[in-house]
């Protein structure tokens, strides 16, 4: 697993420009509010969902290219899949780490702790919705959109609303109210990123499982390769 974190990164790093921009995209969400200090915070969060999200859909499209080889080689799915969310958690996580630093110096919240812990909450769960994609879509451009459009939704959706419950980020606005604000209680925006958790590890394990599966055309191309 090791291995294939450490290529993940690697992959990631060579898109420069594109990491850039996305890992800088929430830090423009807060400056562009940083008058408005609970709007700024709400507004890095949403900004660090679609930045990770998507830094996970283009390491799951990436996998796509080199993981059947080293599956040839004799690793197993599992620890491929395994392999790169792992880097992926683990760039997620430093990021929020970073972001709630910038935060806690910049004294725009009180309770740096639940900032930080939405912020950590809001990571993960985009790891798996961008992973999740990642196993659906062909291409970067229509992940990337459907990333936009679900985040943009997420953002207007007002939260009591079933439209805001069925998309992956409701539990970071939930945890916002709580964090920022000091209101409600995060239990249920707990189990809706857990929820999320399983749901997206679920389309992940079906995309898994429908690739191997030979279906008549790959056997016919197979069969007349030989």
């Amino acid at each position: 697993m090791t291995v294939v974190a450490e290529m993940t990164l690697r992959g990631l790093a060579r898109r420069r420009a594109t990491l850039a921009l996305l890992v800088a995209l929430p830090l423009l969400f807060y400056v562009a509010r940083h008058d408005l200090p609970g709007q700024s915070i709400r507004f890095l969060a949403l900004g660090l969902a679609w930045a990770v999200s998507t830094l996970a859909l283009f390491a799951a499209l990436a996998g796509r290219g080199s993981e059947p080889r080293l599956r040839v080689g004799g690793w197993s799915p599992a620890a491929l899949l395994g392999g790169r969310v792992a880097a992926l958690l683990g760039l997620a996580l430093a990021l929020a780490l970073l972001y709630a630093a910038l935060i806690a110096v910049d004294g725009q919240a009180d309770r740096v702790a639940a900032v930080g812990l939405m912020l950590a909450v809001t990571a993960c769960t985009a790891v798996a919705a961008g992973t999740a994609l990642g196993a659906l879509v062909r291409r970067e451009q229509d992940g990337a959109l459907a990333l936009f459009i679900v985040a943009g939704l997420q953002f207007i959706a007002d939260p009591p609303t079933l439209l805001a419950h069925v998309l992956p980020f409701w539990s970071t606005r939930e945890l916002a109210t709580w964090a920022i604000d000091g209101a409600g209680e995060p239990a249920a925006a707990f189990a809706h990123a857990t929820a999320t958790i399983v749901v997206c590890a679920a389309i992940v394990s079906a995309a898994a499982r429908r690739s191997a599966t030979p279906t008549p055309a790959r056997s016919s191309a197979r069969a007349a390769s030989r």
